[in-house]
């Protein structure tokens, strides 16, 4: 019987500790930026609830930017509380 080529992959989550965004200017974008390059999804979490369409995410600040969808693609919605970024990526192995 051969092996399914999903068991030579294991899942690796942890927390990013840092600013990210997806704004070219803001002082988080080339952690967004260098986490993407080298294969991360990036998940923002606030007050444990996961945050859709997160344009900033500042852990150490506590707050969430995000798009609002209600109007117009220009308006931002900005949240406090307890913010966490967790990044995952599937490593293979090859042992």
């Amino acid at each position: 019987m051969t092996a399914d080529a999903f068991e030579l992959r294991r899942f690796v989550q942890q927390h990013f500790l840092g600013r990210i965004s997806s704004v070219m200017f803001d002082p988080g974008y080339r952690n967004h930026l260098a986490l993407i390059a080298d294969g991360y999804d990036v998940r923002v979490f606030l007050d444990d609830e996961l945050q859709d369409g997160c344009i900033t995410a500042d852990p150490d600040e506590g707050f969430v930017q995000r798009r609002a969808f209600l109007r117009s693609s220009g308006i931002t919605d900005m949240r406090r509380g307890s913010v966490s970024i967790k990044i995952s990526k599937k490593v293979s192995r090859t042992d």
